[in-house]
Order: structure tokens, then sequence, then C-alpha cells
């Protein structure tokens, strides 16, 4: 179960987007026509491996495991029901994926320490609220948090360091950039959005009610041009 910091935490990764992420990591593109695209460059490469862990998954095919991603390059998006953002970021990724998505490139969402213990038919009816439903998911079962701090776990950037009082800690939202041998190439915390969301508020607080409308009615760079390209190229194998 997310407990009090973890929520603020999520909330504010979010709010603050690709700024809350590891001082360490590298960016994974920096020649070509993918370094000039916010989105991609926001992806940046762990400064140690990333294995995807052999947690049992629920899914609508019956037990999965994120170790068993072959054969497509995917963006797995860790989400949680508590992290608002990352549900205003679901709908724009489940577009993505039904324009870009096909045997070479995939979305795949993977509910993680959910704090209401969602079964699968659970998470189903949060995305399908956000128009996300028709997206692959796998669900940890029982409220898990397993796969967040396996692989949602980096150092905190100054600020949040100082406001936390902890050097690094785990953090949604949370995207990964999965190669079609199953290794983690990248990651991107936080939601770059087309226009802020913080305007008129605190960027390093908790959510309100009121906040979590607004951040709900904000679209992110997945349903920019500029996230359309970065789909395409990776639909066309730009890290085949």
């Amino acid at each position: 179960m997310a407990d009090r910091r973890s929520v603020f935490i999520g909330a504010a990764a979010a709010l603050v987007g690709a700024s809350a992420k590891a001082a360490t990591d590298a960016p994974l593109f920096v020649s070509g026509p993918m370094s000039r695209n916010a989105l991609a460059t926001s992806f940046k490469a762990p400064s140690a491996a990333l294995v995807l862990p052999d947690t049992p998954l629920l899914s609508e095919h019956g037990p999965q495991k994120l170790s068993q991603l072959r054969g497509c390059t995917y963006i797995v998006s860790l989400w949680a029901g508590w992290c608002t953002p990352c549900l205003a970021e679901a709908t724009d990724l489940a577009a993505i994926n039904r324009t870009h998505g096909g045997p070479s490139f995939g979305v795949i969402f993977v509910l993680t320490q959910s704090d209401k213990k969602l079964d699968l038919a659970g998470a189903q009816a949060v995305l399908n609220q956000h128009g996300a439903g028709d997206t692959t998911l796998f669900v940890e079962p029982s409220g898990g948090s397993k796969i967040i701090s396996a692989l949602a776990s980096h150092d905190y950037d100054a600020q949040t360091r100082e406001i936390t009082k902890q050097a690094s800690g785990v953090s949604l939202p949370c995207n990964l950039l999965v190669d079609r041998h199953g290794a983690v190439l990248a990651r991107s915390f936080g939601v770059p959005t087309i226009s802020s969301v913080t305007s008129g508020m605190s960027s390093m607080r908790t959510l309100t009610d009121a906040d979590k409308a607004r951040v709900l009615t904000k679209h992110t760079l997945w349903a920019s041009p500029v996230g359309s390209e970065f789909a395409a190229a990776l639909a066309a194998g730009l890290v085949a």
C-alpha cells in the first residue's frame, strides 16, 4: 500500500516533470533526430543496469512476467491509482498505441503499488474511465510493490532531496523503454506536459482534488507531434 510519503513523492515527481530523475543517469539519445525530440530526451539510461523482474503479474491472457517481454520495442508505463498524473498520461499513451502500435512497437500498462489493491477487473475499469482500456494491462497482485521497487527507484534531484530529507526512493510516473531483447534501455520520470499543470500551485506538495481535476484536463507530449514522431521512430526500429 502506498504510504503518505509515497503519495507525496508520486505527486511531486509528476508536478516537477523530468527534473525528478536520477542525477547520474545519462541521456539515451545524444545524436540524430531524436536528440532534438523533447520526449526522447526525457529518457535516460539508468546508471546501473535494470533487469525486468520475474514478479508474477495478472493479465487477461493469464499469468505474465515482464522478464518474458521479447520481440518488440515497448514503452512500459508503471502506474498506480493514487498517481493522478499517471492516469492523465495513460490517455495519451493509449492513443499512441492505437496509432503506432503493431508487431514492432507497443505500450504496456503495469499497475504496481495499488493502494486499493485493485484486481485485474478493477484496474481495467480505471483505465476504461480514462480512455485507455484497450491497451495491454498487467497487474501486480494484492497491491504489491515489487515492480515499482525494482524499476522506479532512483536518486532524487536536489530540490526533492531537500524537501523529503531522502537521497533516493521510488516515484511515479515512470516509463521504461524496453528493447526487443527485453533490456531496459532507459527510463523517464514525471509527465512532460504541453502546457504546465503547476500554474498557481506549489510544485512540491500533494495534489488536492482540484489539482487532480486540473491535471486530468492536460495533455502530455505524447499527444503532440513530438510524441507521434518518437513513437513512429520506435515502431520503425529506432532501438532495434
